[in-house]
């Protein structure tokens, strides 16, 4: 009887097909060897891996492949009635489709995507990495736009100090006396590490 009831189920489900992408994860480095404030490599992190997942199931990635495949539209035919859905309905029937694993021993993650129909659930998974990708590539140009901010502030701060240096040797050299040797000698001194700097 058991038996049965299994088969008989087994064909009364719909079918349904499963889709994976693989996608390599990494911690952000910064482009200096040594500006960190660990050493060495860092080994497996659940945290880092969970935040990761959580940013793949975020708003910011969910919206983009929903907006890229149009599911507003096209799972709006199919759950409502010809209606498009909202952004955020679109989003919790994809979140519901999602599994995310670590490939074990390794630094990837499987996203796994379920769906009636195979090409539908290879769009959405392709489309999830690429979106996560493009996410992570934009938080990184960010992270060195705003680098080269500061960076830039104190190149021009030190610039300034350059010239106030400058200006001072300027003048303790028009004016020959012992007292203004020594602090001119010091002013060299300032000049030379801001000018190594």
């Amino acid at each position: 009887v058991v038996v049965i009831i299994t088969t008989l189920v087994t064909f009364a489900l719909p079918e349904s097909f499963s889709s994976t992408a693989r996608i390599k994860i990494e911690r952000d480095q910064p482009d200096i060897p040594g500006m960190t404030d660990r050493g060495g490599t860092v080994g497996y992190d659940a945290n880092f891996i969970q935040t990761e997942f959580e940013l793949i199931q975020s708003e910011v990635v969910l919206g983009k492949v929903i907006e890229d495949l149009d599911l507003n539209r096209e799972w709006g035919k199919k759950y409502a009635g010809g209606d498009r859905l909202k952004t955020s309905e679109a989003s919790a029937i994809l979140k519901g489709r999602i599994d995310l694993r670590p490939v074990r021993n390794t630094s990837l993650i499987e996203i796994r995507v379920f769906s009636e129909k195979g090409e539908e659930a290879a769009k959405i998974a392709n489309a999830l990495a690429e979106a996560y990708r493009d996410y992570r590539l934009k938080e990184h140009v960010r992270k060195i736009s705003e680098s080269l901010r500061v960076l830039e502030q104190a190149y021009e701060e030190n610039n300034g100090e350059v010239r106030k240096i400058r200006a001072e040797i300027a003048g303790l050299s028009r004016e020959q006396s012992a007292q203004n040797t020594n602090r001119l000698d010091e002013a060299r001194v300032r000049l030379g590490d801001l000018e190594r700097f």
